[in-house]
């Protein structure tokens, strides 16, 4: 009938969508603080999440980026685990399962941003992956290189590493304290305090973690179905090589 108001429904779940807001829990990290959180696994990765596929070359890009960028690198996307682990849980660059005890009320599972985070770990724990990569202090930037470093490049795994010792150490057998030292150690602290933005969910299952990866990585590379199907196997003490899962 012409006129006639018809009633509407409204969803409860529009309406608690409306009511929440996930943006009001993000933050920001220093590098050197996720680092440590990495290393006593209190940061860790879902068993889902595929190995490290970042070259070389790209880590080198990324430290480049924190370096020497205008804006800042994007965010890192985080599932809070508060109510049980439905995922269970790695640690980074070895992939060993973390026990469930270690994960405790507020643990945090990174969703996407792993290859960020493994890059500045590599270099905070100096390893072997970054025995060529160094910092150019006569170019002004990070470089791979194929022979022995020179008076004027400092290896990334010294001059990042969680240790601040190793790099004085390292400039006093060179003879080159009096020289580098002021100037590396303001690089030092300016990658160690560079802070990256941090989503944070809670309590996703894996389901809704995988959808949400996938939403940020629409425009990149996706990860296949059958890449996440071999690292799950782990839990099942299956550990696909990188060459074969590649």
């Amino acid at each position: 009938i012409k006129g006639e108001i018809n009633l509407i429904k409204i969803s409860n779940k529009l309406k608690k969508a409306t009511a929440f807001n996930p943006t009001k829990k993000s933050h920001s990290m220093e590098i050197y603080d996720m680092c440590k959180k990495i290393a006593d696994n209190k940061i860790t990765l879902p068993l889902y999440q595929r190995d490290v596929s970042w070259t070389l070359k790209k880590a080198k890009d990324l430290l480049d980026y924190q370096l020497f960028g205008k804006a800042p690198v994007s965010p890192i996307s985080i599932n809070e685990i508060n109510d049980g682990n439905p995922v269970p849980q790695i640690s980074f660059i070895d992939r060993e399962l973390v026990d469930d005890s270690q994960i405790l009320n507020a643990h945090l599972s990174v969703v996407d941003g792993q290859q960020r985070l493994t890059t500045n770990f590599k270099a905070f724990t100096n390893h072997p992956d970054f025995a060529n990569l160094v910092l150019d202090v006569s170019k002004a930037k990070f470089l791979i290189i194929e022979a022995a470093p020179t008076e004027n490049q400092i290896p990334v795994g010294i001059l990042l590493n969680q240790d601040d010792s190793l790099l004085e150490e390292y400039l006093e057998k060179k003879g080159l304290i009096s020289y580098l030292y002021a100037s590396l150690v303001k690089v030092r602290s300016k990658i160690h305090s560079y802070n990256y933005t941090i989503n944070i969910a809670e309590d996703l299952s894996e389901k809704e973690q995988i959808e949400w990866f996938g939403i940020l990585n629409n425009a990149g590379s996706r990860v296949t179905t059958v890449q996440m199907a071999f690292s799950k196997l782990k839990v099942h003490n299956l550990d696909i090589s990188k060459d074969y899962t590649r």
